[in-house]
């Protein structure tokens, strides 16, 4: 069992026990307390992380269930039926507009 465990400091407020904040590191939680020394104070708290599990990942997949690719009549008769309104074989032309073109 591998345990990783994480250090964080906390800034309380001595006269009233509220946390002000939480710190990533020691020298961040100093600076806090330097701001107003004599009601400030550092617990060092610690986070214990869950159990860490090593999982190997297969270097490949299995083919045996993969299939050919799809052929050239099937696919087309899909897009056919996924979007009947397109045309064909006729080019696809935006309008024409009145705007003035934008130079820059």
């Amino acid at each position: 069992m591998k345990y990783q465990s994480e250090d964080y400091f906390s800034v309380i407020e001595t006269k009233t026990g509220r946390k002000i904040c939480d710190c990533g590191t020691e020298i961040d939680a100093l600076m806090m307390v330097s701001y107003d020394p004599n009601n400030r104070t550092i617990t060092r708290n610690q986070f214990l992380m869950g159990q860490v599990i090593d999982v190997e990942v297969p270097k490949a997949l299995p083919t045996s269930n993969i299939s050919g690719p799809v052929p050239q009549k099937i696919q087309q008769e899909y897009l056919e039926s996924m979007y009947p309104d397109v045309p064909e074989n006729e080019p696809l032309v935006l309008p024409q507009s009145n705007l003035e073109p934008f130079i820059v």
